[in-house]
C-alpha cells in the first residue's frame, strides 16, 4: 500500500510539474508572440514570370534582394518560364492546385481562366493600386469592373531599327508608309545589310511579328480576335483586314535572312545589336535586349506603316498585364506586401534603368534611354500613339494558338504565299479545336 500511495503521489506531482510547465511555454509563447523584437515566421514565396531580357530579370532580382532585406523572414523564389510554354506551365500548376504565390499575365484575356479558378486576387481598391492613374487600370479590369492585377509599366510593338545600319544604306528618314518600308528593305539589302532579323525558332516571335499589322489593321473591329474563337465569326469574314496583313508578312518575309526558322531571339537581337541586321519587329523589351549584346547600340523605334498613308501612321502601346496574386497563397498579405513594394517609386526607377519599360509611376520620365527618347518625341508628344489596351491580338486558347502559328508557318512555306489557302486551312484548323456557332453539334 507504501509503496502504491506513494505511486499515486508521484504521478500527482509530475502532472502538476507538467500543468505548470504547459502554463509557463504558453505563457512564454505569448509574451514572445507580443514581443516587438520577436523574429517573425519564416516565410517562402514562389514568383513565376517568362521574361527572358537580362535588364528584366534583374529589375527582378534587384527588387527582391532589397525586399528580403528589408523583411529578413521572407525568401522569395523567382522562376523563370519560356515565353512558348508559360501559359501551359500554369495550366499544368493549376491542375495540380499548385500555383505560385506571385505570377504575372499578360493580359486581362489570358488571366481569366485563373479569375474563374480561383487563382487571382481581385486587386480592387488594394493599397498596392495606390497612385496609379485609374485610365491606366483598363486593361487589367474585368468585365465586372473589378481589377485583377497591378500593372506597373506600358508596353509597345513596332519596329526596332540600328540607326547606324539605316545610315551606311542611305536612308535618312525613318519610313511611314508601306512602300517606304519596302524600299527601305531593299536598300538595306543593296547595302548587304540583313534588313529584318527574325528570331522564328522561338515560335512566340512569330506571333509578335504580326502584331503591330495586326492591330493597326484590325482595331476598328477590336473583337474579332475574340469572335473567331468563339466560332461568331471566321477568317474568311476578315473583319480585321487579315487577309492584307498576311499578304504584308509574305512581302517582307523575303528580308528575313536566309534561316529565320534556324534563328532564336537572342541570335535575332544580337544580330541588331551588332547592325548586321537593321530591323526587329516586336514589342518594347527588345530595347533591353539589344543592351544586353550592346549597352552603346544605336538603336531606335518607329510606327509599323501597314498603309500608305503616312499620318495613319501611329506607334501602338497599351497598359494589359502586371502582378497577379493568387488568394489561395498560404502568405497572401506577404505577396501583396511584396507587389507593393514593386510599385513603389523607389522600384519604378529601378526598371526603368534596367528593364528598359515605361514606367506607369506618376512623373516617370523618358530620358532613361535614347531609344525612349525618340518615342516620347515622335510619338507620344506629337499625340500620334494608338492605345489598344482593350484589343487583345492573340488567340487564348493554346490549341488554337498552336493552329494558328501552324498555319503562317505553312504560309511562309509555300513558294507561292497563298493568302486565301492559309485562311481557308485556319478556318478548318479552328472548326476541328471548337464548334462554329450555328453548326450542328455546337
Amino acid at each position: 500500500m507504501r509503496s502504491r500511495g506513494w505511486l499515486v503521489a508521484l504521478c500527482a506531482l509530475l502532472s502538476a510539474g507538467a500543468f505548470a510547465w504547459a502554463i509557463w511555454s504558453y505563457i512564454a509563447r505569448s509574451e514572445q508572440r507580443a514581443s516587438p523584437g520577436a523574429e517573425a515566421p519564416a516565410v517562402k514565396l514562389t514568383w513565376y514570370h517568362h521574361f527572358r531580357e537580362e535588364g528584366a530579370r534583374k529589375w527582378l532580382e534587384i527588387g527582391t534582394r532589397k525586399y528580403m532585406e528589408a523583411h529578413p523572414n521572407v525568401t522569395v523564389e523567382v522562376i523563370s518560364e519560356d515565353g512558348d510554354t508559360y501559359a501551359n506551365t500554369l495550366h499544368n500548376l493549376a491542375a495540380v492546385e499548385r500555383m505560385p504565390d506571385i505570377y504575372m499575365t499578360d493580359n486581362i484575356q489570358m488571366l481569366q481562366e485563373f479569375i474563374d479558378a480561383g487563382y487571382a486576387m481581385d486587386m480592387t481598391g488594394n493599397p498596392a493600386l495606390t497612385g496609379i492613374d485609374p485610365k491606366l487600370l483598363g486593361g487589367v479590369e474585368g468585365k465586372d469592373g473589378k481589377v485583377w492585377a497591378v500593372p506597373f509599366d506600358r508596353n509597345g510593338v513596332g519596329v526596332f531599327y540600328n540607326r547606324a545600319a539605316f545610315a551606311k544604306a542611305g536612308i535618312g528618314d525613318i519610313p511611314r508608309t508601306w512602300d517606304a518600308f519596302l524600299a527601305a528593305c531593299r536598300k538595306l539589302e543593296q547595302a548587304g545589310i540583313q534588313p529584318i532579323a527574325a528570331g522564328y525558332q522561338d515560335m512566340w516571335t512569330l506571333n509578335l511579328d504580326i502584331q503591330p499589322d495586326l492591330i493597326a489593321s484590325g482595331i476598328r473591329a477590336p473583337t474579332w480576335i475574340e469572335d473567331v474563337e468563339a466560332g461568331r465569326a471566321s477568317f474568311a469574314d476578315d473583319k480585321g483586314n487579315f487577309k492584307n496583313v498576311l499578304r504584308r508578312l509574305a512581302d517582307r518575309f523575303p528580308y528575313t535572312g536566309d534561316d529565320p526558322f534556324g534563328t532564336n531571339w537572342n541570335e535575332a537581337l544580337e544580330l541588331l545589336a551588332s547592325g548586321e541586321a537593321a530591323m526587329i519587329l516586336n514589342g518594347s523589351w527588345t530595347v533591353d535586349g539589344v543592351r544586353s549584346f550592346k549597352p552603346d547600340a544605336d538603336i531606335g523605334m518607329f510606327a509599323f506603316p501597314s498603309t500608305n498613308d503616312a499620318s495613319s501612321s501611329k506607334f501602338a502601346m497599351k497598359t494589359t498585364g502586371g502582378f497577379v496574386v493568387n488568394p489561395k497563397s498560404r502568405h497572401a498579405d506577404e505577396a501583396i506586401s511584396l507587389v507593393r513594394y514593386f510599385s513603389s517609386a523607389q522600384m519604378a526607377a529601378v526598371m526603368q534603368d534596367n528593364k528598359k519599360g515605361i514606367s506607369i509611376a506618376p512623373n516617370a520620365k523618358l530620358d532613361f534611354d535614347p531609344a525612349y527618347e525618340e518615342l516620347d518625341r515622335e510619338y507620344i508628344q506629337a499625340g500620334r500613339v494608338l492605345d489598344y489596351s482593350a484589343f487583345y491580338p492573340e488567340f487564348v486558347n493554346v490549341e488554337l494558338v498552336e493552329a494558328f502559328r501552324n498555319e503562317l508557318i505553312g504560309l511562309l512555306g509555300d513558294p507561292r504565299h497563298d493568302v486565301d489557302r492559309c485562311i481557308a486551312q485556319l478556318d478548318a484548323a479552328f472548326d476541328r479545336i471548337r464548334p462554329r456557332a450555328g453548326a450542328k453539334g455546337g
